[in-house]
């Protein structure tokens, strides 16, 4: 491997773990951008040096692809469950407000 492809990979993974970070600090500007240079970082690494030529590495940047994947979805599904918890005591609120002024 080239120190070129050695240097876009560490850049994809690094990439990642900064998504990762921003993620995890809730900056969604951060990681909307950081996403969209992976993205541009990654098809640029594919076209210049395709698939096969390092698909052990590739194997391990999609391994944590998938983990981050794995973790923006235990987000997704803890902010759900937040919102669900929200509107059940919206609910419970204005039916008690509605009982208090039943004669």
């Amino acid at each position: 491997m080239t120190t070129v492809q050695n240097e876009m990979l560490q850049a994809l993974q690094t990439d990642l773990e900064s998504l990762k970070n921003a993620i995890d600090s809730e900056d969604h500007a951060q990681a909307e951008q950081l996403i969209d240079t992976h993205d541009q970082r990654l098809r640029a690494y594919v076209l210049a040096h395709g698939v096969a030529t390092q698909a052990t590495a590739l194997q391990q940047l999609h391994a944590q692809q998938q983990a981050l994947i794995d973790r923006m979805r235990e987000l997704r599904d803890e902010a759900s469950a937040y919102l669900r918890q929200e509107r059940q005591s919206v609910r419970a609120v204005n039916a008690y407000q509605q009982a208090s002024t039943l004669p």
